[in-house]
C-alpha cells in the first residue's frame, strides 16, 4: 500500500496515511474534515546519477542477528 501525504484546508494539518491505491480520500485525524490528497515529491539515486560533494554511500548491509558489521564474536 502507498503512502498518501494530505493536506487539510480546514486546521492547515499536513498528515500521511498509508491506504489502498483505490482510496478516494481520508478525514484530517486532527478535525476530521475532508483533506486534500497533496503533491508528493520523491528522491532517487541511480547508478547514472554522478555523486555530489557531500555523497557518502551507504555501506552493504549483511545479514545475521546484528545487520551485519556489528556482532563480530557470533
Amino acid at each position: 500500500m502507498p503512502l498518501y501525504e494530505y493536506f487539510c484546508p480546514t486546521c492547515n494539518n499536513k498528515f500521511d496515511k498509508l491506504q489502498p491505491m483505490s482510496s478516494t480520500g481520508a478525514e484530517c485525524p486532527v478535525c476530521e474534515q475532508p483533506a486534500k490528497r497533496a503533491i508528493s515529491v520523491f528522491a532517487s539515486i541511480t547508478a547514472s546519477d554522478s555523486p555530489g560533494p557531500d555523497f557518502s554511500p551507504m555501506p552493504p548491509m549483511g545479514g545475521g542477528c546484528c545487520g551485519g558489521g556489528c556482532c563480530s564474536s557470533h
